[in-house]
C-alpha cells in the first residue's frame, strides 16, 4: 500500500510540474497619465496581478548592479513600478534595446525621419502630391488619430486585439506606405540632415533606417522577454510596454508558447 502510495504521489508530482507553465501578461501601457490611466491605475493592476517579474521598457543603463531605478520619474511605468517595488517584493529588469535613442542618433534615424514626416506633411498640405498618395497619406492620418484614441478609454481599451490590429496598419502605413510615398519625391533623396561635420544623411535614407529599426527595436525586445521567460520558470512575468509595440511584440511571442513552457494572458483574467 505504501509503495502504491508513492507511485501515485510521484505520478501527481511529475504530471502537475509538467503541466506548470509561467504566465506572461503583455501590458500595454500609455507613458504619460491620461484621463482613464495614470500611474494608480496602472498600480492597481500590479496588486490584482502579483507578478513575481516587471519588465520594464528601459535599457540596463537605466538601472544600479542591483536592479534599482538610478532615478525616478513622472511616466505611469515608473511611479507605479517604484510604488509596487516599495510594497512588494518583485523583481524589475530592463528588456529594452540597449542605447535605443543613441543608436538612432548614430545611424541618422532621428531626428531625419521627424523631419522626412514633417516635409511629407507639407507637401500634403500644400497639395504637392498626387491623388493617390495623398489618399494614402490621408488614411495614414486617420488611423494614426484612431488610434491615439483608444489612450483615453482605459488599459482595456488597448489592450485588445482591435487596438493591436490598429497599430499594427498605421505602422504598417508609417514605415512602409509613407515610405513609398516618399520614394515618389526627390525632394527626400536630395534634402539632407547633416550628423556632425563630416557625415550627412538624406531624409530618405534617414526614414529607412527608421522603419529597419522598428523592426530591429521589437526583434531584439521580444528575444530578451523569451530570456527572461526561461530564466523565471513557472513565475508570473508583467511586460510594460507602450501599447503601440503590445501587436509586435505579441507576433514575436505568442508562437513561442509551447516551446517555452508559458501562456500568454491578459490583465484582465484575473
Amino acid at each position: 500500500m505504501k509503495k502504491l502510495f508513492t507511485i501515485i504521489f510521484s505520478v501527481f508530482i511529475f504530471y502537475s510540474c509538467t503541466n506548470k507553465r509561467t504566465e506572461v501578461i503583455l501590458l500595454g501601457t500609455v507613458h504619460q497619465p491620461v484621463k482613464n490611466f495614470t500611474p494608480d491605475s496602472l498600480y492597481n493592476i500590479l496588486v490584482k496581478i502579483k507578478p513575481d517579474l516587471i519588465l520594464f521598457e528601459v535599457d540596463s543603463s537605466f538601472f544600479t548592479k542591483e536592479f534599482e531605478f538610478k532615478k525616478t520619474w513622472g511616466s505611469n511605468e515608473n511611479v507605479a513600478t517604484v510604488k509596487y517595488m516599495n510594497n512588494f517584493n518583485v523583481d524589475v529588469r530592463p528588456y529594452e534595446f540597449t542605447g535605443r535613442n543613441d543608436y538612432r542618433i548614430k545611424i541618422g534615424s532621428r531626428p531625419t525621419d521627424s523631419k522626412a514626416l514633417a516635409l511629407l506633411d507639407s507637401l500634403y498640405k500644400n497639395d504637392k502630391l498626387d491623388s493617390l498618395n495623398k489618399q494614402t497619406y490621408q488614411t495614414f492620418l486617420k488611423v494614426n488619430d484612431s488610434l491615439n484614441s483608444f489612450a483615453y478609454l482605459g488599459a482595456k481599451g488597448f489592450n485588445n486585439s482591435k487596438t493591436d490590429k490598429t497599430a499594427e496598419i498605421r505602422q504598417e502605413y508609417q514605415y512602409k506606405e509613407l515610405l513609398k510615398i516618399m520614394t515618389e519625391y526627390s525632394v527626400f533623396s536630395n534634402t539632407y540632415y547633416v550628423k556632425n561635420e563630416r557625415d550627412s544623411i538624406s531624409y530618405i535614407d534617414g526614414y529607412k533606417k527608421a522603419a529597419e529599426f522598428w523592426d530591429l527595436r521589437n526583434r531584439t525586445m521580444s528575444n530578451n522577454i523569451l530570456h527572461f521567460i526561461k530564466e523565471y520558470n513557472y513565475k508570473k512575468i508583467i511586460v510594460l510596454n507602450g501599447y503601440f509595440h503590445r501587436y509586435y511584440l505579441n507576433s514575436l511571442i505568442t508562437p513561442k508558447q509551447d516551446e517555452f513552457n508559458f501562456t500568454v494572458k491578459e490583465f484582465y483574467e484575473y
